[in-house]
């Protein structure tokens, strides 16, 4: 028997609560389609990025992500790297904007992670562990991704076997597969106490709350 099994039960319940914290950006998600909705009627596409930068500067975090991910991707707007992390910095990190989402949006910070991991892999590590903390799957995969390969950042089995089993617990398919195969190979690379220790935090582990 997998000795991690018994800890995966505690950590779905607690996955649980992550649900609460989608309800701070669903009015914000509201608001940016309401807002958007209207430029795009009036057939204008600097109309578009003029609604977006004023939901921006009112607080919706929801603009500022899409905005910033409108300037990573281009095509609507010349592609700018600098702008596309600002602007998912203001949706990201809850010291920049409080004013909904006190821990900002997790998806935010999986993309300025994302976006951070070729150039800066010890900011893309502190971003996904700030969402992987609030429960965002994909962000917990990347960790341990990370924490296995080296990728950046110094190698550590344990930290990937913690995460890759937090993660295994939420996700499905191809990305459940590529959680567990992490899972089990830092497995092989931890003594018993080792494993007994990441048992233990796993069955203490739960996302952090909005506040």
């Amino acid at each position: 028997m997998n000795p991690l099994k018994n800890a995966f039960g505690k950590i779905l319940s607690a996955a649980l609560l992550v649900a609460a914290v989608s309800m701070h950006a669903q009015a914000q998600t509201n608001d940016f389609r309401e807002t958007t909705d209207k430029a795009l009627a009036a057939g204008s596409p600097e109309a578009v990025l003029k609604a977006l930068d004023r939901e921006v500067y009112r607080g919706n975090l929801v603009a500022a992500r899409a905005l910033g991910l409108m300037y990573r991707d281009g095509g609507q707007v010349p592609q700018d790297s600098a702008k596309a992390q600002k602007l998912l910095k203001i949706a990201a990190d809850s010291n920049l904007n409080r004013i909904w989402y006190r821990h900002g949006m997790v998806d935010a910070q999986y993309d300025l992670a994302a976006m951070l991991q070729g150039s800066n892999p010890g900011q893309a590590e502190s971003w996904y562990r700030k969402a992987a903390e609030s429960g965002h799957a994909p962000s917990q995969l990347a960790l341990a991704r990370m924490y296995s390969n080296g990728a950046g950042i110094k190698r550590d089995p344990e930290r990937a076997l913690f995460w890759s089993s937090v993660a295994a617990t939420s996700l499905q398919d191809a990305a459940l597969k590529e959680a567990e195969a992490l899972r089990d190979a830092a497995q092989k690379q931890l003594d018993p106490k080792q494993l007994e220790k990441t048992r233990i935090l796993l069955s203490e582990w739960k996302p952090r709350k909005a506040s």
